[in-house]
């Protein structure tokens, strides 16, 4: 079964080197969407002061297979950016 890395860079870079075996790379892209909600569901208030996220899947070889990006526009309207 082949082995998938989860890069996470949130403005500091997170390396995974464990992976995870999955059956193909449909899955590792069920489990990135997983993965990513998950870290934006547990730390709300780190992404905004970050001002994004961005996931990396790797293969085994270190070849990168796709990305997910997650970026926030806030709009004059709402007013002076706020620090969490």
């Amino acid at each position: 079964m082949p082995r998938f890395y989860f890069h996470t860079d949130d403005g500091q870079a997170l390396r995974d080197e464990d992976g995870a075996e999955l059956p193909s790379v449909g899955d590792a892209r069920r489990e990135a969407a997983r993965v990513l909600g998950e870290m934006l569901k547990e730390q709300p208030d780190a992404f905004w002061a970050d001002g994004g996220l961005t996931l990396t899947v790797t293969d085994a070889r270190g070849l990168a297979l796709f990305t997910l990006d997650v970026s926030a526009t806030v709009a004059p309207a709402a007013g002076p950016p706020s620090r969490f």
